[in-house]
């Protein structure tokens, strides 16, 4: 059986990705990493992820979380290189 590493690793997904997730939703690691995959798989599934991720980093923000806010700042920033924010019609 897969580990939660090997399958992040298999599919290309880092773990804050997942956290991104599984903050915004609430499920289990194990469906937040399925989810993830599957969100990853279409420009309309991206554009969800970055709108995640900024809403956490308002949230973080607005709770003057300041560590979690840089830390949610640089792996938005990574994740928006290696997955650029779509254009939408």
């Amino acid at each position: 059986m897969l580990s939660i590493t090997d399958l992040l690793d298999f599919i290309d997904l880092d773990r804050e990705t997942v956290q991104i997730v599984n903050d915004a939703t609430q499920l289990p690691e194990a469906e937040a990493t399925a989810m993830a995959s599957e969100l990853l798989r279409t420009h309309r599934g991206i554009y969800l992820l970055h709108e995640m991720f900024k809403d956490q980093i308002a949230e973080a923000a607005a709770a003057y979380e300041i560590s979690r806010e840089r830390s949610l700042r640089k792996t938005y920033a990574y994740f928006s290189r290696k997955y650029p924010i779509p254009h939408m019609q």
